[in-house]
This record gives structure tokens, C-alpha cells and sequence, in this order.
């Protein structure tokens, strides 16, 4: 079973065009986001990846109504098993943090703008929440804190202050050797001037989904005008990735995997079509009596992808997210280089 699973990830990486076969042989970095709600999928592709991470993030800690981190007993569990995972790999385990609100019982406030305006209102309250986190990394021993802080949207006031909290909370995980991870939105550059030495990693997609018509989540001219923003940035910067797709039915969207994506197109026995745009793949067909679009991303969206920020000069790339892909689709994203035994070799023995 193992040496079929190795030939089938040399035969995706065959497979595509010279060009990006060639791409796809150079040395990259990569790391992925495991969410807690879909932990065990996540775990067992994290597993077939192996030591081809250096970066594994259990998603996510939250907030309580009192604004304090609160981890599910979920995302205990999953930051557990991650950190597990990655022992011996040379993989860095990261708990995320988000700015969703707990307000009730299984009732979330998701990328609560006036959680941060309270957490970053002044020095004084970016003083408590430090010290907040500074507990948060003891109490559970972190090797790495990711701050994933979103929907501050165009507020320079606001993302002054968050640099100012990621400027201290840097200066502390440099004292400690914890490493710090912060995620940013494609357009931050526009809004702050962030410090370096944090590493920062983009979203590169949300470019079509919940709020918007059908398409797919990044196309390269997106990809194109993110890069250009970053490129002269003086720090760290990883290229995020969202694997799946969006299904648009009666007006809106609902989240679909790879796999529940090309699940569906069998069921339906409908062939997609490549998108020249963004290299997504995408379909329209009937669904319980009614048209529904899908749009999703495969091993060759993803290759296009990074491939399209490789010329940047970017080589450092995230996935968002594992659970609920096509293992073959992950060849794409292997650290192989030119006479490098190719990944699946090394981390799975006959």
C-alpha cells in the first residue's frame, strides 16, 4: 500500500506540464493550519506529510466573554496530538489564535472587530492582553504562537496598534525562543507599517466565498497584485493557500473539501472544467432540483498558485487547510529539489 501511495504522488507530479514539473522540483518551505473541528482527517494528513513541514498550526484558541483566551477542550486535544506529530520531523508546532468570541454556549462573535478595539484600545489594555498571552504560551508550553487577528479592515488607528502588540509580544518570544507566526490579510501593507522579525503569512484567497457571487478563491492576477504588495516588505513573508472550494446554491455559498467536491461531481456525472483565470477547476449542474456552481481547487490550482508567487520570489507557502483533500493533491507542495530523493521516498518506507 505505501509504495502504491509513492508511485501515485510520482505519477500527479508526472503529470503536469514540463514547466510546472520543473517548478515543482525546486526547494520550498510549507506549512499548514489543522482546524479542530475537523481534527482527525487533518491529523492523518499531517501524517502522510510528514517531515515535508516545518510549520504545523493547531487551529484555533479563542476568546471567552470576559476577553481571555479560552481553548476548547477540542482544540486542547488537537494541539496535543499535533505536538506529537511533530516531534522528530523538524516541524515547528503552532497553536493559532483568533479573534472569535465565545457569547454564549456553542454561540461565536467570528472575527470580532470590537473584540480587538477592546483588546488594542490603548498601551494600557495591549499591556493586559500581553500578559495574556504570555500565560497562554506557559500554560501549555508552546514552541509557536500564531496570531491570527482579522476584519481590521481599513483602520490605520487600529493596525497601529496591533504593530505595536506584535512589536512587544516579538521582543518576548525572541527572549524565549518561541516562535511567532502572524497572519495578514492580502491588502495589510496598504494600512501598516509591521516590524520585523515575527514571520508573517497572507491569505491569498478569500478573493470569491461567503460574500460574494460564484468563483474561485484566488486567481493569479490577485496573486499577482499580493505579491507586488509584499515583495518590498522588510519581513518574513509566506504565501498562504486555501485548499477546497465554495458550492453557490439559491444565492449562497457553503464551504466544500476537495474530496466532498469531487464527490459530488461523481454523483452528478459531471466533468469540470480548468478555469484559464485562476487554473481552479469549476462546474455548473443540477443539485435537488436547483443550479449550483462549484468552484474548487486541485494538485494543479495549487502548483499554478505557487508557481505564480514563485516568480516573486516568494518560497516560503501555508495551506489552509488540511482535512478533506486528495492526498495527491499535497505532491505539489513537497519539499523536493533537483537530486533530492523526492519526498514520498522519505517519509514512506517500503
Amino acid at each position: 500500500m505505501k509504495k502504491t501511495l509513492c508511485l501515485l504522488l510520482s505519477i500527479v507530479l508526472f503529470s503536469l506540464p514540463l514547466s510546472a514539473r520543473a517548478e515543482a522540483l525546486t526547494a520550498y518551505t510549507l506549512g499548514a493550519w489543522l482546524p479542530y473541528w475537523e481534527a482527525e482527517e487533518s491529523l492523518d494528513e499531517l501524517g502522510t506529510l510528514c517531515g515535508a513541514l516545518d510549520a504545523a498550526v493547531a487551529f484555533a484558541c479563542i476568546f471567552d466573554a470576559a476577553d481571555q483566551p479560552l481553548m476548547l477542550p477540542e482544540a486542547e486535544d488537537l494541539l496535543t496530538a499535533v505536538t506529537q506529530a511533530c516531534e522528530g520531523t523538524g516541524a515547528i508546532p503552532y497553536l493559532s489564535i483568533v479573534n472569535d468570541v465565545e457569547t454564549a454556549p456553542n454561540t461565536y462573535d467570528n472575527k470580532s472587530t470590537a473584540l480587538l478595539s477592546r483588546l488594542l484600545a490603548d498601551d494600557a489594555s495591549i499591556s493586559q492582553h500581553l500578559e495574556a498571552l504570555i500565560a497562554l504560551i506557559d500554560l501549555y508550553h508552546l514552541q509557536g504562537l500564531e496570531l491570527d487577528y482579522e476584519n481590521l479592515k481599513g483602520d490605520t488607528v487600529l493596525w497601529a496598534n496591533y504593530a505595536k502588540l506584535i512589536s512587544r509580544l516579538w521582543d518576548i518570544c525572541a527572549r524565549d525562543a518561541i516562535r511567532l507566526r502572524v497572519v495578514l490579510p492580502w491588502d495589510a501593507p496598504k494600512y501598516a507599517d509591521l516590524p520585523a522579525g515575527p514571520e508573517y503569512t497572507v491569505m491569498c484567497y478569500n478573493l470569491y466565498g461567503y460574500h460574494s457571487g460564484p468563483g474561485p478563491k484566488a486567481d493569479l492576477a490577485f496573486l499577482e497584485e499580493t505579491c507586488a504588495l509584499y515583495q518590498s516588505q522588510p519581513y518574513t513573508t509566506r504565501m498562504a493557500f486555501a485548499t477546497g472550494g465554495f458550492i453557490w446554491q439559491d444565492g449562497k455559498a457553503r464551504s466544500v473539501t476537495q474530496t466532498q467536491a469531487e464527490a459530488q461531481l461523481q454523483s452528478a456525472a459531471v466533468t469540470p472544467v480548468r478555469d484559464a483565470a485562476s487554473q481552479a477547476l469549476t462546474a455548473t449542474y443540477q443539485l435537488e432540483g436547483e443550479a449550483v456552481t462549484l468552484w474548487y481547487a486541485d494538485a494543479i490550482t495549487l502548483a499554478a498558485w505557487r508557481g505564480t508567487c514563485a516568480a516573486y520570489g516568494f518560497t516560503a507557502f501555508d495551506l489552509f487547510r488540511l482535512g478533506g483533500n486528495d492526498v495527491s493533491s499535497l505532491v505539489s507542495f513537497t519539499q523536493a529539489s533537483a537530486g533530492e530523493t523526492p519526498w514520498c521516498q522519505q517519509v514512506i518506507t517500503p
